[in-house]
């Protein structure tokens, strides 16, 4: 049975570490399951889950993925998955929705929301934040439970953020996509 590996990777940003970390799974004959990857304030960031033949090892991998970090420094992290865990679902769920959020860039803004939402037991399946000129801008993907009284949720959740000054909008995943499609 593969082995199946969560890892991270970060470094400093430049052209082809996508193509850098794929091929060395690949040469490791590892298979890519899910992928995210950004570039916060110039550093390249990526977890994936991918799977290994058996007698592949942590240590191997670490050390082909160190093999292909050319002019950058690569931070890795590796770790086993449960081998129970199931991929997501690529499809909108119908508890999905989509919080986003916008204030004063000020310290706490992310405890603040994050924390409301634990308190209301909400998972949060994706989060992006940003600052554009002093403007803090966060979009969180949330998987509500089921029965959850949306409309009340979305009124309580504006008048919570009222004391750290967010202005938030909560919409269903699927209107949020058709809306803000080009």
């Amino acid at each position: 049975m593969p082995a199946k590996y969560v890892i991270s990777v970060m470094a400093r940003d430049r052209v082809g570490i996508v193509a850098d970390v794929s091929t060395a799974i690949k040469t490791l004959d590892g298979n890519l399951a899910d992928m995210s990857q950004t570039i916060l304030h110039g550093y390249f960031t990526m977890i994936l889950v991918a799977s290994f033949p058996e007698e592949v090892g942590v240590e191997e991998i670490r050390a082909r993925l160190k093999a292909t970090e050319g002019d950058s420094t690569f931070e890795v992290g590796i770790q086993v998955a449960a081998q129970d865990a199931e991929p997501e679902s690529t499809g909108a769920e119908e508890g999905q929705y989509v919080l986003t959020a916008v204030g004063p860039d000020r310290v706490g803004l992310v405890s603040a929301v994050t924390e409301y939402l634990r308190e209301k037991e909400i998972n949060i399946c994706d989060l992006s934040t940003c600052v554009e000129d002093g403007s803090y801008t966060m979009m969180l993907l949330l998987d509500l439970p089921s029965g959850t009284n949306v409309p009340r949720l979305k009124h309580h959740l504006q008048v919570a953020m009222e004391d750290v000054a967010l202005s938030v909008e909560l919409r269903h995943s699927e209107i949020f996509r058709v809306t803000n499609e080009i």
